[in-house]
């Protein structure tokens, strides 16, 4: 065999004359960069038009402070702070008038309540009160003057406003508040064509009206005497659907079909941007990343959205486009698309077979993550997810995939497979329940589920001990107060669950679970199983994610099994595992994922099976870099330090890392290389080049580290902190021989960081092993 040295030196000029591919994420057509570029040329167009005397804007005729009220709603929701003195006089000027004009009020009070609901409470209620007055006798709602027609636009602005309201904790009358949201179903229902459009009072049908009535048929739906489940005296689940979600999706089919980013389909040009606002809004209440036509072809709404807008938006912030209402409330709409569309998605629900057994509970996954919106402090998303036409890129845009159901999924090989890759392969979380009891009948489901991760995982589901972390991961959870037989059952994968499973209906209970409005209606014992089992979903999508959450427009990586080469292919790598006492093999799955990101980055001949190896010099010697982690005391025979002093001294180059950042063996690990090596390990300068693209690797000054902690009441609290990276090295000769990272990689590369391991998030890890093996191959 030849010295490891030649080996190092061969593979270095191999990677030395590539072009390295890792910049893939600065390739795509569209990033989040370039939507961040495009929201902060339209916040600076709207502070710079900002009256300096009385902190408005132009308004347009007949709609006092309603142009300043949208400017101020889309500035808040690009997110500039209430507290920012443009905003504090905007918000002064707007809320020192009561107003009188559907528009006005509706968006007066959505800005108030983007704001502050708690300081404008008084005023967020006098609104709503003149809203529900002013609606009239066919349920919609017209300008708000006496005899004034209705409108489809007006009457959604008002509903939007009321949505807010509740959104915002605020209560309505409960008798006041289903009259009125049952008048406007009526109304929008009497609306609709029979191919699902809608038009502005009677004439043709448009794309912004269809999104229109879209909206406000989930908004009137999200109601609770709309819900499939209820609770009088005792929870009932897995009742009766209401109407309103066939019309849904007539409408949604019309949106699709006639789909267009360019113009207002069947409307006029002047309602461009108005559409795309009422868009993006449909695509976020609907839970949808994408459009399906009816040639079943997928259309990213987001994406292709934002491009049109940033293509034809003006270097001032402006779209360029005729006004509807002024240049002011033009900006804002677009300003609205691009700010509100591209919230983090926290759960993809998975949508499967040919009937709506999937989707039992419908609004479930709507309230669930607006409940941890307000846990979490900070707006997100949810979609639904099809298995017939999903892609594993589709299901890593969320970290939790969400299953419900009552009967067997039947899945194929082929969607077998998509599972687990998902939750193997990238990290994934897969989030299920059977939909059983209280009136559901979920027995198939669960003995299909059962047998599904054993066949899938090669274990069982386990059920999971009262001390584990995913009890109190947001907020304290005690077992014994869920329903009888209920509990939560997992797989573990590494440091962490990769699935978790509830034998019953959880989801029947976030429907109940309204996350506005008349919020605790029931009996002191379901409120208090409703709220029990919120606060367990809360907890898993925390556990799952971390909090840690893709951009919407992120290109994900995909790993991709590597091409197994021979032993004798020439140029081959592979990265070998060192075997030893302290849980040499409790991440098996690491390396290979790391082969794998670094093939998909920089492709040259390499090798992704994993190779376990002892200590030994004869085996050592093949292998210009290897790879070492575990967990545990660290015990190192002689013939082991000495194999690796040999190792060394021929040129070779040791990776290491601490699985989960277990302390036993950073300082075990520590003394024995100090006894290898006759001296200390010691900490890179975060300016060194190995965090650098010296080598064609990374640029890793800053990365993310999950650093969970304990607070009052044992709950686990979720510190992900930006740090340089940490890397203790080991010399020879003035040569760099060990490069040992006391933070975790191995289970962040071989599932997903977790609330029960200290170490980097999953695609830091990555980033962070590439740049180790590279330096080790060309230093």
């Amino acid at each position: 065999m030849p010295p490891i040295r030649n080996l190092i030196v061969g593979l270095s000029t191999i990677l030395t004359v590539m072009t390295f591919s890792g910049r893939t994420l600065a390739q795509v057509e569209l990033t989040p960069a370039q939507v961040q570029r495009g929201i902060d040329r339209a916040v600076q167009y709207l502070l710079s038009m900002q009256r300096a005397d009385d902190g408005g804007w132009p308004e347009v005729s007949d709609h006092d402070r309603g142009a300043s009220s949208l400017a101020t709603l889309a500035l808040l929701s690009a997110g500039v702070p209430p507290d920012n003195p443009a905003m504090q006089r905007a918000l002064n000027y707007i809320t020192a008038k009561e107003l009188a004009s559907t528009y006005s009020v509706s968006l007066q009070t959505m800005a108030m309540c983007a704001a502050n609901p708690s300081r404008y409470a008084p005023q967020i209620q006098r609104n709503a009160q003149w809203l529900i007055k002013n609606q009239m006798p066919n349920g919609g709602w017209g300008y708000g003057h006496v005899q004034s027609s209705t409108d489809p636009s007006n009457s959604q602005f008002a509903l939007l406003a009321l949505h807010e309201v509740q959104r915002a904790g605020i209560p309505l009358a409960e008798q006041q508040r289903q009259k009125c949201f049952e008048m406007a179903r009526q109304y929008w229902l009497k609306q609709q064509a029979e191919d699902g459009s809608f038009s502005y009072s009677g004439s043709s049908p448009s794309g912004s009206m269809t999104a229109a009535g879209i909206a406000s048929l989930i908004i009137v739906g999200s109601q609770s005497d709309q819900l499939q489940a209820s609770a009088v005296t005792a929870i009932l689940c897995c009742g009766q659907q209401r109407d309103s979600g066939q019309q849904v999706q007539r409408s949604l089919s019309w949106l699709a079909s006639n789909f267009s980013v360019t113009t207002n389909p069947g409307g006029s040009q002047q309602h461009y941007l108005y559409y795309m606002y009422a868009m993006e809004r449909v695509g976020r209440l609907a839970g949808l990343r994408y459009f399906t036509n009816q040639n079943q072809i997928r259309i990213d709404w987001y994406r292709e959205g934002a491009l049109a807008l940033l293509r034809i938006q003006n270097e001032s912030g402006t779209f360029g486009t005729s006004s509807y209402g002024n240049e002011i409330s033009e900006v804002s709409f677009g300003l609205l698309f691009l700010a509100k569309g591209k919230r983090q998605v926290v759960v993809n629900r998975l949508e499967y077979g040919q009937s709506q057994d999937w989707n039992q509970h419908p609004l479930s996954t709507q309230h669930l993550v607006a409940h941890t919106e307000q846990a979490w402090k900070r707006d997100l998303a949810w979609q639904i997810v099809r298995l017939e036409t999903a892609r594993v890129a589709d299901l890593v845009e969320a970290p939790v995939l969400f299953i419900s159901g009552r009967s067997a999924l039947n899945l194929s090989q082929e969607h077998k497979k998509l599972l687990k890759d998902f939750v193997e392969q990238q990290g994934g979380f897969i989030f299920a329940e059977a939909c059983n009891g209280d009136g559901c009948q979920g027995v198939q489901f669960e003995k299909y589920f059962q047998d599904l991760v054993v066949e899938l995982f090669q274990q069982p589901l386990e059920k999971l001990s009262p001390d584990h972390p995913i009890w109190s991961a947001q907020a304290q959870v005690q077992p014994k107060d869920l329903p009888s037989g209920a509990w939560l059952y997992g797989v573990q994968t590494c440091c962490r669950l990769g699935v978790v499973y509830c034998p019953y209906s959880l989801s029947c209970r976030w429907e109940l679970k309204l996350p506005y409005g008349n919020r605790d209606k029931y009996s002191e014992s379901i409120q208090s199983d409703i709220d029990t089992a919120t606060k367990l979903g809360i907890n898993v999508l925390t556990y799952a994610s971390g909090k840690e959450l893709k951009q919407k427009l992120d290109t994900v990586s995909i790993l991709k099994q590597v091409v197994k080469a021979t032993a004798t292919d020439r140029g081959l790598f592979m990265l070998p595992v060192l075997n030893h006492n302290a849980g040499a093999d409790d991440a098996p799955r690491a390396v290979k994922t790391l082969i794998e990101w670094l093939n998909q980055e920089n492709p040259f001949q390499m090798s992704s099976e994993k190779r376990l190896i002892s200590i030994s010099s004869d085996q050592l010697q093949l292998y210009p870099v290897g790879f070492m982690h575990g967990r545990g005391i660290l015990k190192l025979d002689e013939p082991q330090k000495q194999a690796l002093r040999d190792h060394f001294s021929a040129g070779g180059f040791l990776i290491c890392n601490a699985i989960c950042g277990d302390i036993q063996f950073v300082d075990s690990f520590r003394q024995e290389m100090q006894q290898v090596l006759g001296q200390p390990l010691t900490a890179l300068d975060a300016s060194h080049p190995l965090f650098s693209n010296k080598y064609q690797g990374f640029d890793l000054k800053q990365v993310s580290v999950m650093d969970p902690t304990k607070a009052e009441g044992g709950q686990i609290v979720a510190m992900t902190r930006k740090s340089s990276p940490i890397i203790e090295a080991g010399y020879v000769d003035g040569r760099m021989v060990v490069a040992f990272s006391p933070l975790d990689m191995s289970c962040a590369l071989e599932s997903r960081h977790s609330l029960q391991c200290k170490g980097y998030v999953r695609e830091d890890a990555a980033r962070l092993g590439i740049n180790l093996v590279l330096f080790g191959l060309q230093q």
